[in-house]
This record gives C-alpha cells, structure tokens and sequence, in this order.
C-alpha cells in the first residue's frame, strides 16, 4: 500500500475540521477516517485515551457526509427551519441545530466515545451547547466546504477507491454548495461573502475539473 497522504485541516472562524489519513476504517467503512470537529474551540467529535499518550485523536466519520450535512444545517436555518438533527456522519455523535432567533445558531452537541475518556481534561465535555452568529456558522461552512472541493476531494477519493469504496457524487456536492451559497448570498448579501471566499465559484470548479 503506498504512504497516506498527510492530515488535513480544514479552518474557518469558528468551524474546524482534522482529518487523519494516516489510517482507514476497513471494519466500518461508513466511517472511514478519524475526525477532530471543532466549533468555538468546543469539540463535536474526537476521543482521547491515556494509552494513546492523552492527546485528543479523531473520531471515525466520513468527511464528505460530515460536509453535506453542514450544508443541509445550513440550508435548513438559512429557510428558518427551526431544528435539525443529525449525526453529522460521526460514529454515535448526536447534534441538534436550532434558530435562536433570525441571527443566532444554537447547537446542542453530544459525544458518546469521549464521555468515556480516561483524560483528566476532556473529563464532562462530550455533551454541551454552543451559541453562535447564524452567519459566521454559514460562511465557514461554505469557506471549509469550497476549500475540500477544490484541494482535497482527490486525495480522499483516491484512498477510498484504494480500498474498494464507491466514489461519492461530487458533482452532487459541488451544486449543493452553491445552492446554500445562492441562499446566503440572497439572506445577507453577495457583497460579505465575495470578501471572503471569491466570486465565481462555479467556474473556479469548471477551471479545476477542465485542469484534471
């Protein structure tokens, strides 16, 4: 098997993502790789062990399913749903979205795996809540969703293909984040988001693919 490709980190304001490659989940491939998701400095999915020298480590979840539901979070507070519910593609990870109001995001999280932690410092914080502006939440989730699209959907792919995995829909991914896209821009604005992500994003993945 060849060497894995280095660990990606994916990082906005408030929403962070680690994904280890290092190792692949071949007894649960629905989870293919160890997740650190971050929110606020709060942790929604990682473990930590004092066998494993009381560090924090992933968690197992699929990356592509962890940033669809992101989306689908998105989407659902952008059209003022008022709840969602989801694992976030996290083994036995719990999460509950719900409008504040019009312009706060309150998120109810918790993590079974680290409630069992041995780690003196990761002791009562697998389960919590966490207030946040709905629009810092949005924008970081379509900054760390472009950012993956564009840079690290092949080096991913690549590795689930090597071991026998279906390729996920990409094409599917890419019209549902400029779908949420669409709705920000139309919910706060075109202007805030072009600062920080760019214009154009559906060329921008016409020039990748035509590239490749």
């Amino acid at each position: 098997m060849r060497t894995m490709a280095s660990p990606i980190t994916l990082r906005g304001d408030c929403v962070e993502m680690h994904i280890d490659l290092s190792t692949f989940n071949t007894a649960e491939p629905t989870f293919p790789f160890p997740i650190i998701l971050r929110v606020n400095g709060q942790i929604l999915a990682g473990l930590c062990w004092s066998t494993k020298g009381g560090k924090l480590t992933g968690q197992p979840g699929d990356p592509y399913g962890i940033l669809q539901e992101l989306l689908n979070v998105s989407k659902a507070m952008l059209q003022k749903q008022t709840e969602y519910d989801t694992t976030l593609f996290i083994y036995f990870g719990n999460y509950v979205f719900k409008c504040k109001n019009s312009n706060s995001l309150l998120i109810y999280y918790e993590n079974e795996l680290l409630s069992y932690t041995d780690c003196p410092e990761y002791k009562g914080k697998h389960k919590g809540v966490l207030e946040l502006p709905l629009k810092e939440f949005v924008e970081d989730v379509l900054k760390i969703s472009r950012e993956y699209l564009e840079k690290y959907a092949p080096v991913i792919e690549e590795i689930r293909l090597e071991h026998g995995e279906e390729s996920d829909d990409y094409d599917f991914l890419q019209k549902f984040y400029r779908e949420v896209e669409e709705l920000y821009k139309k919910r706060f604005g075109l202007e805030n988001h072009s600062e920080r992500s760019g214009e154009a994003v559906a060329g921008d993945f016409q020039e990748q693919e035509k590239a490749e």
